[in-house]
């Protein structure tokens, strides 16, 4: 009998706590801030340079601050989905060319190269990138104090680039129709279909808010960017996909009431005198 009531008790321990891991369904929102490296829009020209082929222009980024908006919903305790906003901006590091390229890249614009100063820096410029995604996310251990999290995303990027630069290498004969120094400009912005994938930790500071550690690896469908060169270098549009990583620590406030504590487990009272017979 005494046996009946142990296994009775441990079995309403576990029920007890798998209740108390569980969380309510219902709304809530989030505010992420961190950093992110982009890895570079590897681009395509539409038209021809003065070898025959194409610009294959590399348009790197200097790594910057990333910040994301979230509102969101808890189905169960596992599956939750949200919509999520999220800005990425970075100064324009380099513009480079394929090995092989007639046209090398970009450098800094109205600087005048000599043999003895053959080099003219960077070009001047930035790219920010604004995205809309719908996340689901899979919480692993919920209601753990320290719950891990995978997710996917779907959504758009809307990229605007702005950059200006001299020509790093202008083929010659230098006429008046083919001067020394001349300029390419990118003022243009694109929109494209977005997919992200997510990972991440949540600490449970209190019964409401958790602190989210998440990394996110961004990528798409291809932008175009239309440019404008000088004489006779025109590139055309620039076409090419946009990936970035990021990593941000996030707040995450549930507007649902806690779970309610699950009920105590029954008490092991004495054996009556006729059990102990």
């Amino acid at each position: 009998m005494k046996f009946k009531l142990l296994a009775g008790a441990a079995m309403a321990a576990v029920f007890a706590a798998s209740g108390a891991s569980a969380q309510d369904a219902g709304w809530y929102g989030a505010m992420d801030l961190g950093y992110h490296w982009p890895e570079g829009l590897e681009t395509g020209s539409s038209n021809n340079g003065p070898g025959g082929a194409g610009y294959n222009w590399e348009f790197s980024q200097d790594d910057d601050w990333a910040g994301f908006a979230r509102l969101g919903y808890q189905l169960n305790p596992n599956w939750r989905v949200e919509l999520e906003g999220g800005y990425r901006p970075g100064d324009i590091s380099s513009v480079r060319g394929a090995p092989g390229s007639a046209i090398a890249g970009l450098c800094t614009p109205g600087v005048v190269r000599t043999a003895a100063a053959p080099n003219c820096g960077s070009p001047n410029g930035d790219v920010e990138a604004w995205t809309i995604m719908g996340n689901v996310i899979y919480d692993i251990a919920p209601g753990a104090v320290i719950n891990p999290f995978i997710g996917a995303g779907v959504g758009v990027n809307h990229v605007k680039m702005d950059v200006t630069g001299q020509f790093a290498t202008t083929p010659g004969p230098f006429t008046a129709a083919n001067p020394a120094i001349q300029n390419l400009s990118i003022d243009d912005d694109d929109t494209a279909l977005a997919y992200q994938l997510l990972a991440g930790l949540a600490w449970q500071a209190t019964d409401r808010l958790d602190v989210d550690l998440t990394y996110r690896y961004l990528g798409g469908s291809d932008l175009d960017f239309a440019s404008t060169g000088s004489a006779s270098l025109q590139p055309g549009v620039f076409s090419g996909d946009y990936r970035d990583q990021s990593v941000t620590v996030g707040l995450r406030y549930s507007f649902a009431s806690p779970a309610a504590p699950p009920p105590p487990p029954p008490q092991i009272g004495r054996a009556s005198c006729r059990e102990r017979v």
